[in-house]
């Protein structure tokens, strides 16, 4: 419990830090069904020395609109911003458009937000008259936001080589397989965070136009909860935590919300799997260029370890990544591990 409470308290609101100046920007993207989109964001610029590079920074899963990196200063934030140029943008669903729900793990989609945001960096850049231009950079992610920064190396390498060159990606235990997450769940009948279920099936629905059924796939007792829980985006990570104390997953899913054989969970299956970088008959061949950093604790009580070992069997032998797998403690134990060995490295 201390951890989430020290997690709450590197999220409180601070818009202005000594020897940082940031701000928030919005910036034109796409949405889920290729309609244009204003999207928000935060860049941080170090003041008063020259920064050491430039930062894409993808963040981990929320549940509050006000723990968006526009509106507070992130934990990530917290660990490069007085060295580093960070790009940190906000999902759809938040900031901008927190009107939306999020089409959650939808990182092909994420990707292209992401990367849609850096010009209108370098235009904050320039407006400073800092002597940066954003032609290379690192991508670093935790959790949703390691998701997100594989689709976004990925994107990058594959559209976007001629404009940016990524230095490192870092990553730390993700749901690169986000159907493999699932089963594991399924199986075990255990969720380390709560409120991902319900997040994962409605953002499932919205990013694909699925309309699934809340009450074939949640219990009463989700479905019930639903709005004042998710949909209203109001509570933080630590208030639902303490709001949905029970691990069971069947405390969230219905009978048939477990039960792949079922036609409306066939089709959340489809959606899970259009989410999973590494589904072969999905996501096309690709082999990451750059140098690549995976990391994941062997005791990942949120994302499984099969999410990495999938990732290693993808790539068993590239000389660009490196892999740190570990008995690093639960999900969030190893959040501070992974931050304190990208540091190592930089």
């Amino acid at each position: 419990m201390r951890h989430w409470l020290l997690l709450f308290l590197l999220a409180l609101p601070l818009s202005l830090a000594a020897g940082v100046y940031e701000t928030v920007i919005t910036y034109p993207s796409v949405d889920q069904h290729g309609e244009p989109v204003m999207l928000s964001g935060k860049v941080s610029v170090p003041t008063g020395k020259e920064a050491k590079g430039v930062m894409l920074v993808l963040h981990y899963t929320i549940g509050a609109n006000k723990e968006v990196p526009s509106s507070c200063t992130t934990y990530e934030a917290k660990q490069f911003r007085k060295d580093y140029v960070l790009i940190m943008p906000d999902y759809i669903g938040y900031g901008a458009t927190k009107d939306r729900f999020p089409p959650y793990l939808h990182g092909a989609l994420t990707a292209q937000n992401s990367v849609d945001m850096i010009p209108y960096a370098q235009q904050v850049l320039d407006s400073l008259q800092y002597a940066i231009r954003i032609d290379s950079l690192f991508v670093i992610g935790f959790s949703q936001g390691a998701a997100a920064a594989l689709w976004t190396l990925k994107l990058l390498e594959e559209q976007y080589s001629s404009q940016y060159h990524v230095t490192h990606c870092f990553i730390g235990s993700g749901p690169y397989n986000v159907a493999a997450t699932y089963d594991d769940a399924i199986s075990s009948n255990k969720v380390g965070m709560p409120m991902a279920v319900p997040l994962l099936v409605m953002g499932t629905s919205v990013s694909y136009d699925l309309n699934l059924s809340r009450e074939q796939l949640f219990t009463p007792y989700m479905d019930k909860r639903f709005d004042e829980l998710i949909a209203s985006k109001k509570h933080g990570l630590m208030d639902l935590f303490m709001r949905m104390p029970k691990h069971n997953l069947s405390a969230w899913l219905s009978d048939t919300g477990r039960d792949k054989t079922q036609p409306e969970t066939q089709r959340l299956y489809e959606g899970l799997l259009r989410s999973s970088l590494l589904h072969d008959g999905i996501s096309p061949a690709w082999t990451p260029k750059a140098p690549l950093y995976i990391f994941h604790s062997t005791q990942d009580d949120v994302v499984t370890f099969h999410c990495a070992e999938h990732l290693q069997n993808r790539y068993p032998n590239e000389p660009n990544i490196t892999y740190d797998f570990g008995p690093y403690g639960s999900h969030l134990k190893s959040l501070f591990k992974f931050f304190s060995r990208v540091k190592e490295q930089l």
